[in-house]
């Protein structure tokens, strides 16, 4: 049996301990201590990460995650300690604090939104930067601001947080959130203005050790939400890389950072005209080519810069113009090429499937207009027509 000293002191980041089991167990070694202020995952939260060094032979042990079986509290370690050897354990702080902010906060959130709505937290996890919350309810935009409004304000307002401890029959006049049935010794998170509920992790003793509480985002999910939640120095980073990017944006728009936005608009505005007016020399430009080819023989055209949609444009406006078979290509040897090739009522079936294994190509499509692309060079290509159609003209756009 284990005892939990991070129930006694959440704030113990280095203690003294008994090695009362090692045991070998998936690459690894799980060690079993007769105390401990490792917290093994439960609740949502992460399992603790730190070191673990034999008193009297100085050895070392990475405590690579911590899991609880029953009674006792297991250290999954990167190399074994004998049994019976005196220990001494360090946390990872930072990763412990991380999950202990992240915890709190996640309370305070999810009490909230219950209070509000009813709704219940039916799924909470933590990453490496961030949380999620499933809800079994909807809620707007909006209504997530308040929430993370009130939120923050709760923060601000730095009240303790209490943990009580109760027997079944004591918890039966205590309301608190709870996700499952209880049974034995009944610990209670209370959180003033926010939350009361069932908690094994572990909390920040004041709300403002929380730090900022932010709402990254949120979706639909299983009839209710799913949203991703920062807190303290998550929270920090996240909003640190923003004002970075952001700070970046607004130099290259020589706007200020809360114009942004809008000078996003105009610039995109701009570009959408832009669009327009190129796609419209493009169009003007395949007319030409229509006109200058029409009915003058089967013919091959490399169009360098267009896209494959464009391709397919140019291959068709000139086939209205002639009879004869129209091959289109765009690229370059690097990358390959895209095709459209076609004819009026013609069927290049065949043809186009000798090309595909020529040119190391594929596509398909309709027997008068055939799509797809060859990874070959041009000087290939140009080789291919000029045997494969006699007299065929080599044209560009």
């Amino acid at each position: 049996m284990t005892q939990r000293l991070y129930y006694d002191d959440v704030y113990m980041k280095e203690f003294d301990a008994a090695v009362l089991d090692c045991r070998q167990a998936d690459g690894c070694w799980e060690i079993i201590p007769d105390c401990s202020a490792f917290f093994p995952e439960g609740g949502g939260q992460n399992g603790d990460r730190g070191k673990l060094s034999d008193i009297k032979t100085g050895v070392t042990a990475e405590v690579l995650d911590t899991r609880e079986c029953g009674d006792d509290v297991i250290l999954v370690c990167s190399a074994p300690i004998e049994k019976g050897s005196k220990v001494h354990g360090v946390l990872d702080w930072e990763y412990r604090f991380d999950r202990m902010q992240n915890h709190s906060g996640e309370h305070i959130v999810s009490g909230l939104i219950h209070t509000r709505f009813g709704y219940n937290n039916v799924g909470f996890h933590m990453s490496s930067d961030r949380m999620t919350i499933d809800l079994d309810g909807e809620i707007t935009e909006d209504e997530l601001l308040d929430i993370e409004k009130r939120a923050n304000e709760i923060v601000w307002e730095n009240t303790a947080i209490r943990t009580d401890t109760y027997t079944e029959e004591e918890a039966e006049s205590i309301e608190f959130r709870s996700k499952k049935e209880l049974h034995g010794e009944i610990r209670v998170v209370s959180i003033p203005g926010s939350d009361v509920c069932a908690c094994c992790g572990t909390h920040v003793s004041r709300t403002g050790e929380i730090g900022s509480i932010r709402i990254i985002s949120h979706e639909r999910f299983r009839g209710g939400i799913r949203m991703e939640l920062m807190c303290g120095r998550w929270a920090y980073e996240y909003m640190t890389q923003l004002f970075r990017q952001n700070h970046e944006v607004s130099t290259l728009l020589s706007s200020k950072m809360p114009q942004i936005a809008p000078a996003v608009r105009k610039l995109m505005e701009d570009q959408n005209q832009l669009k327009g007016r190129i796609i419209g020399f493009y169009y003007d430009q395949i007319e030409r080519k229509a006109d200058e080819l029409a009915q003058k023989g089967d013919v091959l055209i490399f169009a360098d810069n267009y896209t494959p949609v464009l391709v397919q444009k140019l291959t068709a406006r000139v086939m209205e113009k002639t009879s004869f078979k129209v091959f289109s290509f765009a690229g370059n040897d690097e990358e390959g090429y895209k095709y459209a090739v076609g004819q009026t009522d013609g069927d290049l079936k065949e043809f186009v499937k000798d090309m595909n294994s020529q040119l190391s190509g594929r596509g398909g499509g309709r027997p008068f207009f055939l799509q797809g692309s060859v990874s070959s060079y041009r000087e290939s290509i140009v080789k291919y027509f000029s045997e494969k159609v006699d007299g065929i003209i080599i044209d560009t756009v």
